[in-house]
């Protein structure tokens, strides 16, 4: 099943199946597995590699040897379909709109940093929402001498990363914390300096550890579903035929009319001095639409 365009930089694969494969034990049993393949070239190609991941699931289970690591956090791709792509003019996108696991749409940059923050435990109460934004965007001449307002400690950090690079962005709130997006450098998202910057932010380690190994930056469009009050896919993506496919698009509709009334991420305001670099207006557009951040929906 064809999946969309492959990114040179991004592990991303043009084409998804799964492929059953089998191990015998000590007893003579058969154990057969399914698993999933990947590939660039063909669906034949995609095939073959599902055929030996199978194959070698199979015999590690007869043989009773550890398990991998855990996936997706691997060296493998991501076994998401690309659904939109964005480009200016290069020959690979500028990045990709793909569907995680768990149905939720998600942007793939190229270059274009996201930082994603968990501060649940520090989310501002909606009386401290004003003063915040104040905090951390300056105030007017006629607030210069009143009290300052309470702020998050997890914003403060955020603006102070920011400055001590010379950083400038735009700042959201998710509901589980933060999420900041960098607009006046190009990073490369498997560098050191990017790693550095991103454990200096706060980031999460899976999320840090993930762009490094899928060499692209991340940012969830869509609410997580269970937060809208629905169950994960009864399936998962490549789909095994028609009828899986089929399940997966009732399930989608649900989820479109159920995440409908709730926003991603909410925009508090930009941070920094400097330019926008070229190709990235359109991207925070598109995210701005896609995550409904100018909303007064709630988060989810």
């Amino acid at each position: 099943m064809m999946a969309g365009y492959i990114l040179v930089r991004m592990k991303l694969a043009k084409y998804w199946t799964r492929q059953p494969g089998e191990a015998v034990d000590g007893k003579g049993q058969h154990i057969r597995v399914t698993a999933r393949g990947w590939s660039n070239e063909s669906m034949e190609s995609a095939a073959a590699v599902a055929r030996d991941v199978a194959r070698r699931i199979a015999e590690r289970i007869v043989s009773d040897r550890p398990k991998a690591p855990p996936y997706p956090y691997g060296d493998r791709p991501l076994p998401e379909p690309v659904l939109q792509e964005f480009r200016n003019g290069a020959e690979t996108p500028k990045a990709v709109v793909t569907r995680n696991i768990y149905g939720a749409r998600v942007l793939n940059t190229r270059d274009l940093m996201f930082v994603d923050i968990d501060r649940q435990e520090t989310a501002p109460k909606p009386a401290e929402s004003h003063g915040l934004l104040r905090s951390l965007f300056g105030k007017s001449k006629t607030e210069a001498s009143s009290t300052p307002p309470p702020t998050d400690p997890a914003v403060t950090a955020i603006h102070n990363v920011a400055e001590r690079h010379h950083l400038a962005g735009r700042i959201y709130k998710t509901a589980a914390g933060y999420r900041v997006l960098v607009l006046n450098r190009r990073l490369d998202p498997d560098s050191a300096e990017t790693e550095a910057l991103l454990r200096e932010f706060g980031s999460d380690a899976l999320y840090i550890r993930l762009c490094k190994l899928q060499e692209s930056f991340r940012a969830r469009l869509t609410p997580k579903p269970w937060r809208c009050g629905l169950a994960q896919p009864p399936v998962t993506f490549p789909f095994a035929g028609p009828k899986e496919e089929a399940i997966f698009r009732e399930w989608d509709a649900k989820y479109a009319a159920k995440s409908a009334s709730y926003a991603t991420c909410k925009f508090l305001g930009t941070f920094g001095a400097g330019g926008v670099e070229s190709g990235f207006e359109e991207l925070v557009q598109h995210h701005d639409r896609e995550t409904k951040a100018t909303s007064a929906l709630p988060l989810a």
